[in-house]
């Protein structure tokens, strides 16, 4: 028996897709085809200021934005160290091991006084 809107439980088949999250922003359209416009890169446009340069996935044109102060445009906050470099300098070479090490250093330094005659 089929209940009426707002009565029961709404069942969802395992095939239906879930719809796309909302974006932050409206998606962009290009003006000529009305494809979808993704950031490509910025140009400098002078007097330390750029605009964005979006490009056309369908079509390839390119749309430039308003310019805008490179003082005023906001950036991406720096990433993060993942790790601390090591304490007491480089660490040891690991790869090779020390009669190896010692055999490249050798012939480094034949090869630095010249050669032999």
């Amino acid at each position: 028996m089929r209940t009426g809107v707002g009565e029961g439980t709404a069942q969802v088949s395992s095939g239906t897709r879930r719809p796309p999250a909302a974006a932050s922003h409206p998606q962009r359209v290009c003006p000529l085809c009305g494809g979808a416009l993704s950031l490509s890169h910025r140009e400098y446009v002078g007097g330390r200021r750029s605009v964005r340069v979006l490009r056309c996935a369908a079509c390839g044109s390119e749309v430039r934005g308003e310019p805008q102060a490179d003082d005023e445009r906001p950036r991406p906050a720096p990433a993060a160290r993942r790790r601390p470099l090591p304490d007491g300098g480089h660490p040891e070479n690991f790869v090779i091991d020390t009669a190896t090490a010692e055999r490249l250093r050798q012939m480094l330094e034949r090869e630095a006084a010249g050669p032999e005659t």
